[in-house]
Order: structure tokens, then C-alpha cells, then sequence
């Protein structure tokens, strides 16, 4: 094997370490508390969520360009700095403004990192003649991740006990294992678009992905109800173990059951073969997330944690599936725009739906919130069936 190609296959165990590397294990599991501790309202803590997901929203696309035109390690190294500075924010500041500027930074690099990720391992792969693992491999990178945040997981009540910023330092010291990681990436062969007018560029794109392409815009559109409702299920849940009287010290361990689960998901789903990618199965899947919401707000008890393992589950399994078959009909030289266009039009929904969801939650209840979003989400998923029953996948 030369060297080039001994390099370019190191991308495939390096991107793995980065799916475990970059991720917010120990912060994100008591956010909210922390949050809430600094004088916070929950629709305040939302109200964050939602600025960071209109800067995703704003930055999504363009970062997939830059990925298609400048590199796809580039912007990964990007990435990598941003999310290093936005944590360091959320350890040395307090209060909504210092929160703000940390959850800012956070989305840029989750930005550059969005899309990226998956289509420097599909060009890889490409580039080694091996694009029919890239399923199988894209699964070990959501089990890599949600497998690193289980054992964070299980150990943030530790350190939260300590101090509620301790997880937040915790964190900085992977994200600045990420930025050296970063530096070692290799970047494949591919095609390059030569287009200069970089608007035009970025336009074309999303019309072809949203328009003219029926496969990509019907899977682009399933994903956006069913990512729409997961991240916000995700949301939800620090507020439902606080109602149910959880004490906090287990919220690491729940949320590592939850993890370790979804991430078994990721790492089995290449098993369920070339049915599970048919849209009528990817429909099926995204029904059983979406009746969880309804399971959420029937019972509100320890039981009904349960529901949320359920959901990490489906997601687990639907995420792989619809990422392979985004790849297989997008070409190299725009695959990381199209991925984040994929995450621009979900991201804009759940930006779009989070404040308002938030609003019921502290008004009335979270049953009602989680009520309200089995129901929207029923019936996106109701008229996405219909947008895109003659697309075929």
C-alpha cells in the first residue's frame, strides 16, 4: 500500500476518534440546570437553543460550500476551533449574554463540522474503491459518538456534584484533542466545482437538492419532520427528569442508557440491508419516533423515560440509513453542500418551532408541549407522504 493511500485510510479511524471527540458528553447533560443556576428561564434556555439553531441555519449551507471549494479538512480544522472557543465561553462566563456568545461559537464550528464529516468519509471511501461501506461506517461514527457521550455520561453527575462547570472543562480538553486531530486529516481526490460566482453556486445547488431532484428533496423533507422532532424530544428531556423528581445526580446515568442504546442503533443499522432504505420503511421508522411524543406526555413518571430510549433508538437507526442514500445521489463535488442544506432546512424548523414549544412547556405543561409536537409532527409527516409518495429511493 503507498503512502497516500495509507494516509487516506487513516481518515476512516481518525474521523472516528473525531466522532468521539467532538461532542458536547459532558456539558450537554446538565445544560439546562446549569443554565437555570445562572438565573436562566426555561424559555430563556430555549431561546439560546433557538439562536444557535438560526446561526446553524444561517451558516449551513455556506460552510458546505467552503467544505466543496476549499476542503473538506479546512473546514473540519474550523470546526474544531469554534467549538473549542464556544466552550471555553460557556466555562468562564455567566448569565443570558455570555451564554449567547458561547452558544454563537459553538454553531459555527458545529456548523463547519455539519455535513462535512460524512462527506470527507464518503469521498474517502470513494477514493478507495469502498463506497459500499460507507453505511456500515457511518453507523460505527454515530456509535463512536453517542458512545463516548454514554461514558461522559456516567461520569458528569460525578463531576457535577463538584461544580456545575467542571463538565464544561471536562469538555474543552476533548474539543482541543479534536483540533490536533483535525491537523492530521487527509484530504481525498474528488471532483471540484469550477464556478466562480459563489451565490449562483450556492443557489443552483439548492434548487437542484430542493427542486429539481425528487429523490433528494423527498428525503431532504422526511428528514427535516423527523430530526425536527428528535432534537426537540432531546430538549425536553432535562425538563421531564426535573418534573418526574429525578435527582440530578442520574441524569448522567439516564442519559447514558439513552446514548448506549441509540448508538447500538447506529452501529446494527447497515444489518437491516437495502429494505430499510425504501421510503415506506424510513416512514415506518419515523412513525415510531413520533409516537413517543405521545407516550411523553400520557405518562409523566420514571416509566416514562422509556419512551425517550425508543426514540433514540429510531433515530439510530433512520439517521445512517438516510445519510447513505443522501451520498448515493449527490456527486462529490457538492455532496457537503447538499448534507448541509439537509441540516439548514431542519435546523430552520426546529428554530422556527423550539421558542413556541418552549412557551407551552412553562405556561402549561410538558405534557402539552410534547402533546403539541406528536401532533405537528404527525402532520408533517401526513403531508410530507403526499409531497413525495411517487419519489422513490
Amino acid at each position: 500500500m503507498s503512502s497516500d493511500m495509507h494516509d487516506l485510510r487513516s481518515n476512516i479511524w481518525k474521523l472516528y476518534v473525531l466522532s468521539a471527540t467532538a461532542t458536547f458528553g459532558f456539558a450537554l447533560p446538565i445544560l439546562i440546570p446549569f443554565q437555570q443556576e445562572h438565573g436562566l428561564t426555561l424559555r430563556e434556555a430555549f431561546m439560546l437553543q433557538a439562536v444557535y439553531s438560526i446561526i446553524l441555519v444561517v451558516l449551513e449551507v455556506p460552510s458546505g460550500y467552503a467544505a466543496d471549494r476549499w476542503g473538506r479538512r479546512n473546514t473540519i480544522l474550523l470546526g474544531s476551533f469554534a467549538l473549542f472557543l464556544g466552550m471555553l465561553t460557556y466555562a468562564v462566563t455567566g448569565g443570558f449574554w455570555g451564554f449567547l456568545v458561547a452558544e454563537a461559537l459553538l454553531a459555527v464550528g458545529s456548523s463547519f463540522h455539519s455535513g462535512t464529516t460524512e462527506a470527507l468519509t464518503y469521498d474517502t471511501l470513494a477514493a478507495l474503491g469502498e463506497e459500499k461501506r460507507y453505511l456500515k461506517v457511518n453507523g460505527l461514527q454515530g456509535f463512536f459518538a453517542l458512545g463516548s457521550k454514554t461514558v461522559t455520561s456516567l461520569l458528569v453527575g460525578f463531576l457535577a456534584a463538584v461544580s456545575l462547570r467542571l463538565p464544561f472543562w471536562a469538555d474543552i480538553a476533548l474539543f482541543g484533542s479534536a483540533i490536533v486531530l483535525s491537523f492530521t486529516l487527509t484530504e481525498p481526490d474528488r471532483l471540484i466545482m469550477k464556478e466562480t460566482q459563489h451565490l449562483k453556486a450556492m443557489g443552483r445547488i439548492f434548487m437542484h437538492a430542493l427542486v429539481h431532484n425528487k429523490v433528494l428533496r423527498a428525503l431532504i423533507i422526511l428528514f427535516t419532520v423527523v430530526a425536527t422532532i428528535d432534537l426537540q424530544i432531546f430538549w425536553f428531556l432535562q425538563g421531564y427528569q426535573l418534573e418526574i423528581g429525578l435527582p440530578m445526580l442520574y441524569f448522567g446515568v439516564t442519559n447514558a442508557v439513552m446514548c448506549l442504546v441509540g448508538a447500538l442503533a447506529y452501529k446494527e443499522a447497515h444489518r437491516l440491508g437495502k429494505k430499510a432504505e425504501r421510503l415506506s420503511s424510513l416512514f415506518g421508522i419515523a412513525i415510531v419516533l413520533l409516537l413517543t411524543c405521545f407516550g411523553l406526555a400520557a405518562v409523566s413518571s420514571l416509566w416514562g423515560l422509556v419512551f425517550f430510549v425508543i426514540e433514540g433508538m429510531a433515530f439510530g437507526v433512520f439517521d445512517p440509513l438516510m445519510s447513505n442514500l443522501i451520498n448515493r445521489h449527490t456527486t462529490s463535488d457538492v455532496r457537503a453542500t447538499v448534507l448541509s442544506i439537509r441540516s439548514f432546512v431542519s435546523r430552520l424548523f426546529f428554530a422556527i418551532l423550539t421558542p413556541f414549544l418552549g412557551h407551552m412547556a412553562d405556561v402549561w405543561s410538558l405534557s402539552t408541549a410534547f402533546l403539541l409536537a406528536g401532533g405537528i409532527g404527525m402532520a408533517a409527516l401526513a403531508v410530507t407522504f403526499v409531497m413525495t409518495r411517487k419519489a422513490r429511493a
